[in-house]
C-alpha cells in the first residue's frame, strides 16, 4: 500500500509541474504574424508611405501575368550614394522577438534582438518603430534586368525586374514570421 501513495505522489507531483498555466496556453497558440502598421520610405526629397494591405500584396499577390511583364511598384527612386531612409511600425500581439533589414547585393543588413536588447532598445515590446538608412552603392544596378520568377508549382518564367528588394523580415517571440518586401528604383 505505502508503495502505491509513493507512486501516486510522485504521478500527482510530475503532474502538477507540467501544467500550463493559462498564460503559457495562450501565448502557446498565438499564430498571428507581426503587423506591419506604416512603412514609410523616403529618398531623394520623396517620401512614399506604404499601408499594410499594399505591402502584403507587394510581396504575394503581384504575379506576372506574361512573360517579360512589367509591373510598377509604389516606391521611390534613388540615385547612387544617395541614403534612403525607411521606417516602418511593425507590431505583435505578444511580443516581437527579432526584427532585420538586408539586402545583400548592396551589403547592407541591419539586425535587433529584441529578447537581449542594448542601448536605447525595449525587452520584448508589443510595438516598436523599426528604421534604417540604406546608402545606395555606387555600383547599383540602374537598368532593368531579368530575373527568374517562380511558381509554387516549380515553374518559372523571366520577369524585367527593375526595383532593388530590400527584406525586413519581423519575428515574434511565439516564432511567426512576417516578411516586408521594400522596393527602391535606382536612376
Amino acid at each position: 500500500m505505502k508503495h502505491i501513495i509513493n507512486i501516486a505522489i510522485v504521478v500527482f507531483t510530475l503532474g502538477m509541474a507540467s501544467c500550463e498555466s493559462s498564460e503559457d496556453t495562450s501565448n502557446g497558440l498565438d499564430h498571428q504574424v507581426p503587423d506591419c502598421k506604416t512603412l514609410t520610405i523616403s529618398a531623394n526629397g520623396q517620401t512614399k508611405v506604404i499601408d499594410d494591405n499594399i505591402s502584403s500584396l507587394l510581396l504575394w499577390g503581384l504575379v506576372p501575368q506574361t512573360n517579360l511583364e512589367k509591373i510598377t511598384l509604389p516606391t521611390v527612386t534613388a540615385t547612387k550614394g544617395s541614403t534612403v531612409d525607411i521606417s516602418v511600425v511593425i507590431s505583435d500581439n505578444v511580443a516581437l522577438k527579432t526584427a532585420e533589414i538586408s539586402y545583400s547585393n548592396w551589403l547592407f543588413s541591419k539586425y535587433i534582438n529584441f529578447t537581449n536588447p542594448g542601448g536605447d532598445i525595449p525587452l520584448k515590446p508589443k510595438s516598436y518603430t523599426f528604421t534604417a538608412q540604406v546608402v545606395v552603392p555606387g555600383n547599383a544596378v540602374t537598368t532593368p534586368w531579368l530575373e527568374n520568377y517562380y511558381f509554387s508549382d516549380g515553374s518559372t518564367m523571366k520577369i524585367t525586374q527593375s526595383y532593388h528588394k530590400i527584406v525586413l523580415t519581423v519575428v515574434d517571440v511565439n516564432m511567426n514570421v512576417r516578411t516586408i518586401p521594400v522596393f527602391v528604383k535606382v536612376e
